[in-house]
Order: structure tokens, then sequence, then C-alpha cells
């Protein structure tokens, strides 16, 4: 879908972010720095450049508005999508580049950009080999979740990559200022090029040359409620686990020379957390290791092995925009032994399931559905038909795996049994300015805005209508690195 910039700005023009971002520099000025590469953005994209672009013998910088590095990045759970690892080999399961980009098609509806999937997926195995052989970070293990049919997303810990990667970067070279908000770019006005960008160090302006290219990596807009608002109402109400910095700042930036926009329309909350989170800790992917999900009703309403982005859509829809996870002692068990999304919380389940204020317990289902507040009866049927639909492979919402394929449902027959309240929260945005497959930001001609590249959360074309687990960290990383490469071959 392709934003309106005029509509867009019109909808924003009190925003204080509009008046940092807008107009473009077309005039050339007087720069005080600088560099080879300019990078907006301290996240796993900024970072994952500057390290590519260092290890390349350029000179890059790294911008960062707030204080701290990380971005959105350092609150994520820390799947890191990618095929062919002796994790999987380990657990006798072949993936190959091929089934990967054709399960990222299938999940995300054939709305994702070919060239654009292929160009992550050929990157993310060497980004995982620069991960666990370069940096020596080693992923705990790794799991099928939304939209594999094979075990894909390998868990790191984004608290040791990320600051090792900004370690990396300047130990080649690249320099990293926080603090350090940038906002605009600079155009020359005779080759219509991005040749810089004007920032603020120290609280003073500061025009900063970008001999090379500019690469954008300022993230989503989970904190920007307009923006929200404008692209899709529902997600406005929608609880925000991200980076602070998470403004829409660079697509903005980038729709100021022209950029296009991809998957505005796909922006969804994922499933999964329970009531009020505050951190990725506080989800649970336990639908794929066979929970089922009901409303206050209680009414199953869904097929649960669909993208979790799906289940929140699902999920909202329902009364009061919330639902729950139901599961028994066998799905826990099962959740514990594959360290799926929210192995902490399903440890501290295991542990001391009468301390644990987000579920209920009961040693039958109608006990567990009376302390949630269900109608006890209602649920039981519920799961009644539900076992006997998996039992005879004719479930009435189509459920015939764990996940995407993968996996086989089983009945819920074990006590104890569990009733999760949960509900959907933004997670990130997955939708941007419109990029190819070599990190070049493109306008609504489909012509290469030249000097100015794009990584990471602000970009479209990857996901496409939804969303599989491990490919926003993944593409954020590989695409920083696809950028550095490309600027660094002109």
């Amino acid at each position: 879908m392709t934003i309106s910039r005029r509509t867009l700005f019109k909808s924003l023009a009190t925003s204080s972010l509009l008046a940092t971002t807008l107009p473009v520099l077309a005039a050339k000025p007087q720069f005080d720095r600088s560099y080879d590469v300019v990078i907006v953005g301290a996240g796993g994209a900024g970072l994952a450049a500057a390290c590519r672009a260092a290890e390349l013998g350029l000179k890059p910088i790294v911008l960062e508005k707030v204080g701290l590095i990380g971005g959105s990045s350092l609150l994520c759970g820390g799947q890191y999508s990618t095929f062919g690892t002796d994790l999987q080999k380990a657990k006798g399961k072949e993936d190959t580049a091929e089934l990967f980009y054709n399960d990222m098609i299938k999940t995300g509806k054939g709305e994702n950009d070919p060239k654009v999937v292929k160009a992550y997926v050929d990157m993310s195995k060497k980004q995982y080999d620069f991960i666990t052989k370069t940096l020596n970070i080693q992923p705990k293990g790794v799991m099928a979740a939304s939209g594999m049919s094979v075990p894909r997303a390998h868990t790191f810990d984004p608290t040791q990559i990320i600051p090792a990667m900004a370690k990396y970067a300047k130990d080649h070279g690249a320099e990293i200022v926080l603090n350090a908000p940038v906002l605009r770019l600079v155009r020359d006005p005779d080759t219509d090029r991005i040749i810089g960008v004007k920032a603020m160090i120290n609280k003073q302006p500061v025009f900063i040359e970008a001999k090379k290219g500019v690469i954008l990596a300022s993230g989503g807009f989970s904190r920007n409620p307009k923006l929200l608002a404008k692209f899709n109402p529902v997600m406005a109400k929608a609880d925000a686990i991200s980076g602070g910095g998470t403004q829409g700042d660079g697509i903005l930036m980038a729709q100021a020379v022209g950029a296009d926009t991809l998957d505005t329309s796909y922006i969804k909350a994922s499933y999964g957390f329970k009531l009020k989170p505050t951190v990725i800790q506080d989800m649970s992917l336990i639908t794929y290791s066979g929970a089922i999900m009901v409303n206050k009703e209680g009414q199953r309403f869904v097929d649960e092995s669909i993208s979790y982005k799906l289940q929140g859509d699902a999920s909202l829809a329902q009364t009061d925009g919330y639902s729950f996870q139901v599961f028994d002692k066998k799905i826990l068990d099962y959740d514990l032994k594959n360290d799926t999304q929210g192995i902490e919380m399903m440890t501290a389940l295991s542990k001391d399931p009468k301390g644990q204020d987000w579920v209920f317990v009961g040693e039958t289902i109608e006990e567990a559905a009376k302390k949630a507040s269900l109608d006890p009866k209602a649920v039981a049927n519920t799961i009644a038909k539900y076992n006997q639909g998996i039992k005879e492979g004719n479930d009435e919402f189509g459920r015939t795996s764990l996940t995407s394929g993968f996996g086989k449902p089983v009945p819920l027959d074990t006590a104890p049994f569990y009733i999760m309240p949960t509900t959907a929260a933004l997670i990130g945005t997955y939708c941007g300015v419109k990029i190819n497959e070599k990190g070049q930001v493109l306008n609504v001609f489909d012509e290469v805005i030249p000097g100015l590249y794009a990584a990471g959360e602000m970009t479209g074309g990857v996901h496409g209508a939804a969303y599989m687990t491990g490919t926003a960290f993944g593409k954020a990383l590989c695409f920083g690195r696809i950028a550095a490469e490309d600027i660094a071959s002109q």
C-alpha cells in the first residue's frame, strides 16, 4: 500500500516530529564533518551496518537520538531465523534456502517482495556465522514458531549481541554518537543525491557529509499514536513493547525525498502477551505447543496454528479485545522442552503454579474456567469438541498442525489445566519505506533515490501480510549488512 505524502503530512501538521524532519534540505550546506557512511539509528540494523562498513574499510558514523544503543532490537525476544545450521541438523531437521524462502512467501500471503525476501534469506546464514563465529555468541536453542514448517528461529540473547556489535564496530573504526537526533536529510540540488544529514550533537546543529551513502535504520513507529491511527486505527489502542525512539522519524525523512512505502495496511499486534505487558518476556507462544484460544464466551474462534500476527487480529476482534490461551500439563511440558518464547513464564508456572497472577489453574477444566470468570460448561464443551476434532482429524477451524505444518496437535486432557488471559501488543510495525534487494530506497516510480539506504523495522517488503518469527531481528541485521556491502561496492 502506498501512503500519500500529502495526506500523511497534512494529518501530522501539528506534530513536533514533523517540524523536525521537513522540509528536506535541498541546498548544499557547508559540512562540519565528513564520513563515508552516515547511519541513522544504533539498533540492530544500524550496528550491523556499522560493523560491516568498518570491516570493509569505510569510515562510518552512527547517530542515535536517545542515550543508549539497541533500540527495539535490545527489547526483542532474540529469535533469529535462518537455515542450514548445526542446531537444526542436531535436531534432525533439514532446512534449505528454498524452503525458508517458500515459507516466507506463504506466510506473507505473496504480498512480500520476492527479491527482497531472497536477499534476506541468502544473507541470513552469513550474518548468523558472523554472530556465532566472529562475535562468538551462540544461540541457546532453535524452535518452530509462527510461519515455519521446520524449527528455524534461533534464540539469542540480544543483550549479548547488541554490545558485541557496538564494540566490534568501534574496534574497526566506526564512531557511535548518542543523544544525536537526525533532523533532516541533505540532498545535492544538482544531482538529487542524498549527500548527508543535519543532526544535533551536544545540542548544536551539525551538518555531516556522507560521501558514499546514508543508511536510515531508525525503527518503526509503534510509539507514535498519530501514525498508527492513520494507517491502522485498531493498533492505536494496542500496548507497545518497543524502543522509546520508534516514532517514525526515518520514514518521514525518507518520504520527504520521495520514498514509496509498503505493507502499511499490515501493521499488526503480536498475540501471546499477558494483560498489561511491559517487556517481551511477558509473551508466550504456547499456542505453537498446542494451546487453544477461547474468547470471553468460552468459544474458539480461529485456527491457532496461524501467524501470531493474525491471531492478534482475531483476538482484538473479540469481546473487550482480548481472549484466553487454554492448555494442560502435557502441553506445558512440551513447551518447556522446546524452549519457546515465554520460557521464563512457563518455567515459573511449572515450579510455582499458585504464585503466578497471570494464569488460572485447576485440576479440572471447569475449575480453571470458574477461576478465570468464564462459563465452566461452555469451556468444557469447547475442549471436548476440540479434542474430538483433533482425534478424528476434522477440527472445526481446520487446525492440523502446531504451526504452519509443523507438529501435531494433541487433545487437552491431562490435569492440571491452565487458562491465561491473553492480549496482543505491538512489538514492531513491520512496514515502511520501499527498498530493493540492495537496501536502496525507492521512490514512487520504483527508481532508486541515489545515496539513500534503509534497513530494519522501518522497511517494507520482507514480511508482506503476516510475519514469521525471527525475521524482524533477522532482517534488521541482514539488511544493515546488505546496505553496507552495496555502499562499499560503489
